[in-house]
C-alpha cells in the first residue's frame, strides 16, 4: 500500500513540474516573429499603373494600344547601369505594320572583349527596324514589337494570313473566345506522313493571334522568350512587367 501512494506521489510531483512548463510554451505572451520569406514577396504579382501610359489609336489600320512612357533599357558598355528609355511608335502604313520600340540603345564596338570601344548612343528609327529583319514576317524587332494588322473576310482568310506571316506549313491549332469577342489562337505545323518533324512553321515563338469576326480584322505580334517592356528586372522590389497589361488594352476599332 505505501508503495503505491509512493509511485502515485512520484506522478503528482512530475506533473506539477513539467506541465506547467510546457503550458509555458504552448502560450507565450510575447511569441517570437518569423522573417519574412523575401523571395516569396517579390513573386506576388503586383498592380501596374497605367495611368500615365500613351494610347496610341491608328485610324488606317483600326486598332488602338496602350503603352508605358519609358521602359527599361539595353546598356551594352562597361561599366554596365540601368537607364530608362522613351517608348516610340514607328509607323508602316504601306505593309499594314506599326512598331513599338525603345527609342534608342547604348552599345560598344567590341563589348565585352580587349578590343572595347566607344560607348555610343544608337538610335531607333523605322529604316533600322525594317533593315535588321530577315525570314518570316511576323518576328520581333530588336528592343520592341512588330504588330501586323490584316483584313480579314472569313476563316480562309484567317489561315492564309497565319501562313503568311508564320510559314506555310502552319494551321491553327486552338481557339480561345474572350470577353470582347475576339479570338485567341495558337498554331501548329502541320504534320505530313512523310516528314516524322513539324514543317515549315515558326509556332514555337511566344506570340500573340488576334481574330475578330466582327470588325473582320487579325492582329498578330511576337513577343519573344523574355520581356522587352519592363522596369529593372534586377531590382525585384520595383519589378514590373508591362507587356500584359499593353495586350489587354489592344483594341479593334
Amino acid at each position: 500500500m505505501k508503495t503505491i501512494n509512493r509511485k502515485y506521489l512520484l506522478i503528482i510531483i512530475t506533473c506539477i513540474v513539467v506541465v506547467p512548463s510546457l503550458f509555458s510554451l504552448l502560450i507565450k505572451e510575447n511569441p517570437e516573429i518569423q522573417p519574412i520569406n523575401q523571395n516569396l514577396v517579390t513573386n506576388i504579382k503586383k498592380t501596374v499603373d497605367t495611368s500615365n501610359w500613351i494610347e496610341y489609336s491608328n485610324s488606317q489600320l483600326g486598332f488602338s494600344i496602350k503603352t508605358p512612357p519609358e521602359s527599361y533599357g539595353a546598356y551594352r558598355c562597361s561599366p554596365r547601369k540601368a537607364i530608362f528609355v522613351p517608348v516610340k511608335i514607328y509607323e508602316d502604313i504601306l505593309n499594314s505594320v506599326v512598331y513599338v520600340a525603345e527609342e534608342y540603345y547604348y552599345s560598344a564596338y567590341g563589348y565585352g572583349s580587349d578590343n572595347e570601344g566607344k560607348c555610343e548612343k544608337i538610335i531607333q528609327s523605322l529604316k533600322s527596324l525594317k533593315e535588321a529583319e530577315s525570314g518570316a514576317k511576323a518576328q520581333k524587332p530588336f528592343l520592341g514589337w512588330k504588330i501586323i494588322v490584316n483584313k480579314v473576310k472569313d476563316k480562309e482568310d484567317v489561315l492564309k494570313f497565319i501562313k503568311e506571316n508564320f510559314g506555310l506549313q502552319c494551321i491553327i491549332q486552338t481557339e480561345f473566345l474572350k470577353e470582347n469577342g475576339n479570338y485567341e489562337l495558337y498554331i501548329i505545323g502541320e504534320k505530313k506522313e512523310s516528314d516524322p518533324w513539324y514543317g515549315d512553321c515558326s509556332s514555337g515563338s511566344n506570340y500573340k493571334i488576334i481574330y475578330s469576326p466582327d470588325k473582320q480584322k487579325m492582329m498578330t505580334v511576337v513577343l519573344g522568350q523574355e520581356g522587352t517592356f519592363q522596369t529593372n528586372p534586377e531590382d525585384h522590389s520595383t519589378y514590373q512587367y508591362y507587356e500584359d497589361e499593353m495586350l489587354k488594352s489592344f483594341k479593334f476599332e
